[in-house]
């Protein structure tokens, strides 16, 4: 008994680090990342979520609950193929470094990429 119970306490202890939030990363664009140039990908991308989450079903889990848009597969394929589909390398870096908490999640807040704006 005090095997299995140190086997699962060693188990969590090496899986608690792939669950953490992975840190915002910094994404290379083809212009200077200012803030307005940042709010409108940032626009761009949050139409494209907003129009994946309009066109899935909410799936339910039973027992009259929904699952979340940020979390229902068909708003992350939708928003990640609309994304490719887009063929703008700026978008899709902005979409990719986004957290993944915050990616599909249309009410994100604004200031989520605050930190790549480059200040004048």
């Amino acid at each position: 008994m005090r095997m299995i119970m140190l086997a699962t306490a060693a188990a969590l202890l090496l899986a608690i680090p792939a669950f953490a939030e992975q840190p915002l990363g910094s994404p290379t664009f083809s212009a200077p990342p200012t803030e307005q140039f940042l709010r409108d990908l940032d626009n761009q991308q949050l139409r494209i979520v907003r129009n994946a989450s309009r066109g899935c079903p909410s799936p339910t889990l039973g027992a009259g609950k929904t699952i979340k848009p940020e979390r229902n597969p068909c708003v992350i394929a939708s928003t990640d193929k609309a994304v490719a589909d887009s063929n703008n390398p700026d978008l899709q870096a902005f979409h990719e470094a986004l957290p993944a908490s915050a990616r599909y999640d249309e009410q994100r807040p604004s200031t989520v990429w605050l930190g790549w704006a480059v200040k004048p």
